[in-house]
């Protein structure tokens, strides 16, 4: 029996092995993207979903009122989410303020609270004059070339659906700093599967895709029943119907979009049990077996740990698995820091190494179970 379990997690491990040098060859892969010089045409509408945002709001406006992308081509559609702070009311001020046309949108006209993050989005869609729809959060910064280069790359590329670059603000404390080491791995991953043709996964804070192909696949209509997953169902669902090479990865420090990590551990967690909620509605191939192989390779570390205390031996095949996954995940991380200058973050990445098994197969088993807290609100997985 002991043999048969060494050999288990043997397999599991060239398994996980296998995928994530699979998305390291697609990260180096991509081609970082020089934007061409010709005058755009394409007309856009930019998408925020917000929800008691009274300290962040104005800092994002104000980024996307300086964009240097022809005023008259963009429109900025804000949908609140019965927010119970001054959110509104900065968001009503900056709109007497400025020339960009922004559009305030509050769900509470539908005298309804029954809703989600994939409604405020559809709601806005069915609102909006761009051809090119851009969402983004409430508590995301950008570069003033951040929607010329996605536009550039949308003209230029035949893409119908892009995902762009997330980081987090350059933190200060060791959890964000953890945060953001982690952040970076599922970023990299999810570019790295887009450029070898296998998209699983992608960010809505950087996200960007056709109304037209929207509508084509009948938008969020296969996955409402999901609380989370406005960007990774619609992946898939743009996946199925227009194949892997209607997908690109915006691979452009102009493109890079900074967010805000949790300040705490309680915040951190409830929001990775909230993304880890939405698995259960995956159907993609390669997204089950990576989200599986992640899961079970490390679990694979704990249950060596854990025979060890019986059989001493076992302790020698914990840390091969543990230096295996160190030397696999090492080069990955590398290149998405390196890409977003944080390199200073992989002295992080030993400490990261180890407590990665045991909160990954916590939040695993706990985020298909749990229903989660979003903003005051509790929903349902």
């Amino acid at each position: 029996m002991i043999d048969f379990f060494q050999y288990i997690f043997i397999v599991i491990s060239l398994v996980y092995v296998g995928i994530i040098i699979s998305f390291t060859i697609g990260w180096f892969g991509l081609k970082i993207y020089n934007p061409t010089t010709k005058k755009l045409s394409t007309k856009v509408s930019v998408i925020i979903a917000t929800r008691n945002e009274e300290e962040n709001i104005q800092y994002c406006l104000n980024d996307l009122i300086a964009q240097d992308f022809d005023k008259n081509l963009f429109e900025i559609i804000i949908v609140d989410d019965f927010s119970a702070d001054k959110t509104i009311l900065i968001i009503e001020s900056i709109i007497k303020s400025t020339s960009v046309n922004i559009e305030l949108y509050d769900l509470k006209s539908e005298k309804s609270e029954n809703f989600s993050k994939k409604t405020a989005i559809q709601k806005a869609i069915e609102k909006s004059n761009g051809e090119l729809i851009i969402t983004t959060d409430a508590d995301c910064r950008f570069n003033s070339k951040w929607i010329s280069t996605l536009v550039d790359y949308y003209e230029n590329s035949g893409k119908k659906m892009i995902s762009g670059p997330v980081s987090y603000c350059f933190p200060r404390s060791f959890l964000g700093k953890f945060q953001t080491l982690e952040f970076l791995s599922l970023i990299s991953s999810g570019a790295g599967a887009i450029s070898i043709g296998k998209p699983i996964m992608c960010n809505g804070a950087n996200f960007a895709y056709s109304k037209t192909a929207f509508y084509e696949i009948r938008g969020f209509e296969e996955n409402m029943k999901y609380s989370s997953g406005d960007d990774v169902f619609l992946l898939q669902n743009f996946l199925k119907t227009f194949g892997s090479k209607s997908i690109g990865f915006l691979k452009n420090k102009n493109a890079i979009v900074y967010t805000k990590h949790q300040n705490s551990v309680k915040g951190f967690f409830n929001q990775r049990i909230r993304w880890t909620s939405k698995s259960s509605g995956y159907k993609n191939f390669f997204l089950i077996l990576t989200a599986f192989s992640v899961l079970l390779f490390n679990l694979s570390i704990i249950s060596s740990i854990i025979i060890a205390l019986f059989y001493t031996h076992f302790l020698w095949l914990a840390l091969i698995l543990f230096a295996i996954k160190s030397i696999a995940d090492f080069p990955l991380l590398f290149g998405i820091t390196y890409f977003t200058k944080q390199t200073k973050l992989l002295f992080f990445f030993l400490p990261l190494q180890i407590f990665y098994p045991f909160y990954i197969s916590f939040l695993g088993i706990l985020g298909n179970l749990l229903n989660f807290n979003w903003k005051g609100r509790e929903l349902k997985k």
